[in-house]
């Protein structure tokens, strides 16, 4: 129950920041890496910020705009036409549990289509990103 207020919370005010950043003229980030979870079966893959998320039986191309990274920790807001939501880098590993991927670094939280979705992954910033053939190996 926690989690879930913490999560309509922090969803709730991300199109806000993510507005306020925008118009601040900060540079926005660019990112890549792969995440996926369950209830239901999804995954997202990221390539300088464009996305294709596959959740049930769609495939969603969207382009993200992120805010500058929270101080002190490596958690960013992200907006897209379709998705919004969180990610976050854990120093522990993911602790969702809910990915089959080797180390998983960050967890992910995200609404599509009135729904609410959490997963984890790797999520490569600028200058330490793999090649991008190389994300599920890693």
């Amino acid at each position: 129950m926690k989690v879930r207020l913490l999560m309509v919370a922090a969803l709730s005010s991300i199109a806000v920041l993510a507005q306020q950043h925008r118009n601040s003229g900060f540079e926005e980030p660019k990112f890549t890496g792969y995440f996926e979870g369950t209830e239901p079966f999804w995954n997202m893959e990221i390539n300088d910020n464009q996305i294709t998320l596959h959740c049930i039986n769609d495939i969603v191309a969207d382009t993200l705009r992120l805010s500058k990274k929270q101080t002190h920790t490596d958690t960013w807001a992200f907006q897209g036409r379709y998705v919004f939501g969180i990610v976050r880098e854990s120093a522990s590993g993911c602790q969702l549990d809910i990915t089959e991927e080797d180390n998983p670094t960050h967890e992910i939280y995200f609404h599509y289509a009135g729904a609410t979705y959490m997963g984890c992954g790797k999520l490569y910033p600028p200058d330490t990103r793999p090649l991008a053939n190389s994300l599920r190996d890693k």
